[in-house]
Formats: C-alpha cells, sequence, structure tokens
C-alpha cells in the first residue's frame, strides 16, 4: 500500500513556526519513502517527519531535508506495532513570494510480507 500526503507551505513560514500535517499510517513495516520537492524549492524549504516528538526522517535531531526539483527515495524497514501516535510532517518556506507542495509517499506492508 502506498499512502501520500502532499503538504502546501505558504510563502513566509518561518523554521521557528513551521506547519505540520498528521500523517497516519496503519500497523506494518514502512519499506519505502519517496520526498518530491518540485522545481523552485531553491533550497527555501524544509521538511521533516517526527513520531511522538521524535525525529524520523531524517533521523537526527534538528535536521530538514532541503532541496530543489529532486525526490528524495530510500528503502526503510520501520516497523509501526500501533497506529497512534500518528506520524507528524513539519514544513517551512522562506520563499518571500511563493507557496510550494511537497509530497511524501511512503510504502507500507504487513508485517509478514517483509519477512
Amino acid at each position: 500500500m502506498i499512502f501520500i500526503y502532499d503538504i502546501t507551505i505558504p510563502p513566509n513560514t518561518p523554521k521557528g513556526k513551521p506547519i505540520t500535517l498528521e500523517a497516519p499510517l496503519p500497523r506494518g513495516v514502512i519499506h519505502k519513502v519517496d520526498i518530491h520537492f518540485p522545481k523552485g524549492c531553491v533550497g527555501l524549504v524544509g521538511v521533516k517527519v517526527t513520531r511522538s516528538g521524535m525525529p524520523i526522517y531524517p533521523s537526527n535531531m534538528g535536521e530538514w531535508f532541503i532541496t530543489d526539483d529532486e525526490t528524495i527515495t530510500f528503502p526503510e524497514y520501520y516497523e509501526i506495532t500501533k497506529s497512534e501516535p500518528p506520524f507528524v510532517i513539519y514544513a517551512y518556506n522562506e520563499d518571500q513570494t511563493y507557496s510550494h507542495t511537497i509530497t511524501f509517499r511512503f510504502g507500507v506492508l504487513p508485517k509478514e510480507v517483509v519477512r
């Protein structure tokens, strides 16, 4: 199953006050993650994913994915044993003129399929 979440970040959304979007995912194993940055972000947009206040993507505290015209794709093995708490996407946009929409795709399989 693929779960897609788009987050549109308005201009002048500072890193210190990012917008958030809950991204509930079912029990299973996240086996693949794609994060698409459209052309035009030019290093002004940052996103991260947390769960229970802890960083998930990227994994190190205080860091953000920042790029332009690129899809960040990586294999993963993140077991979800319960659907709560949900994953939370944080996003900022230091562009003073344009909104930007970042697309997240999470591939989730039942745990028994992955083994």
